[in-house]
């Protein structure tokens, strides 16, 4: 597959499966085999798996609204930047960026590496949590200084 044939299937996930809640698509978009790694050490393998992720990510944000803010490819790989706005099944409204680096093979994602701002959303859920661990880092990284 071509470089914009990958960045293609990677706007069909991020429109179809992400931004609509379309899950059933990812039989068409993703390798069976196929791995997510994300923040922290998860890991999620076969398609799946993933569906139940999308599952999870719509049930807790049931407006979400994610845009593809740039798309970068080359070879077998498509990096995404995106921005995810919704609304926490807390009622708390949350805005973050990420990023997905997506490696395909035979017109199918087939892995992909994704990061996200992970501090703001927790300080736009909690914020009296967030600011306690901010003041803990920083306390830490006063006394770790020579």
């Amino acid at each position: 597959m071509s470089t914009e044939e990958n960045k293609a299937v990677m706007q069909r996930i991020c429109e179809e499966v992400i931004q609509e809640g379309k899950i059933g698509k990812l039989d068409e978009l993703v390798a069976s085999d196929y791995t997510f790694h994300g923040p922290g050490g998860q890991e999620i393998k076969g398609v799946e798996g993933l569906k139940r992720l999308m599952a999870w990510l719509h049930a807790s944000f049931p407006d979400i609204h994610f845009t593809v803010d740039d798309v970068i490819a080359e070879g077998e790989k498509v990096v995404t930047f995106y921005t995810m706005k919704g609304t926490h099944k807390s009622n708390k409204p949350v805005n973050f960026q990420g990023i997905m680096i997506s490696r395909f093979a035979n017109g199918r994602e087939i892995e992909c590496w994704e990061i996200y701002d992970r501090f703001t959303i927790a300080s736009q859920l909690a914020p009296g949590w967030a600011n306690v661990l901010l003041r803990l880092i920083e306390n830490q990284m006063i006394k770790d200084r020579p």
